[in-house]
């Protein structure tokens, strides 16, 4: 009987969003340094501007949200099978029978981790999963798994 393979758990995963996380922050804000005008509305003058945070322009979020599509896609999908924030942590995505996920399930995952996002509750499922999957892992037939 072949040996279960190990399942990353919510936590691992969570640390290892956090750090693609960083890193896709880091590229965003290099970004936005070289075209600020693209990446924050600025507020007409008023009385009380000085209490008044910018706010981010509706393309900002636009390509926020693409950044983040096109780093998971691309990392999931290649050789590594890992975003940098899951390889540091020697956590791999595969598809249900351990093989390597192809581009379009990758990206499938990635455009449902949308999804999961909202109010946190389709990451909160892989806690209560008997292979740890959240909600974008069960759409796109993926698995997360730690590395002996």
């Amino acid at each position: 009987m072949p040996p279960r393979p190990a399942f990353a758990g919510f936590w691992l995963r969570a640390i290892a969003c956090s750090i693609d996380t960083i890193l896709i922050g880091a590229v965003f804000i290099l970004g936005a340094s070289f075209f600020p005008s693209t990446f924050i509305k600025l507020l007409p003058p008023s009385p009380v501007s000085l209490t008044e945070m910018p706010q981010p322009a509706p393309l900002a979020i636009a390509l926020l949200v693409a950044l983040g599509c096109v780093y998971y896609t691309m990392f999931e999908a290649s050789s590594w099978q890992a975003t940098p924030g899951k390889r540091i942590l020697r956590l791999y995505v595969t598809d249900m029978n351990g093989q390597r996920i192809t581009f379009g399930r990758a990206l499938i995952r990635s455009l449902a981790r949308q999804i999961s996002g909202i109010f946190f509750i389709g990451y909160l499922v892989a806690g209560f999963t008997e292979k740890k999957q959240a909600l974008h892992d069960i759409i796109a037939s993926c698995l997360v798994l730690r590395r002996p």
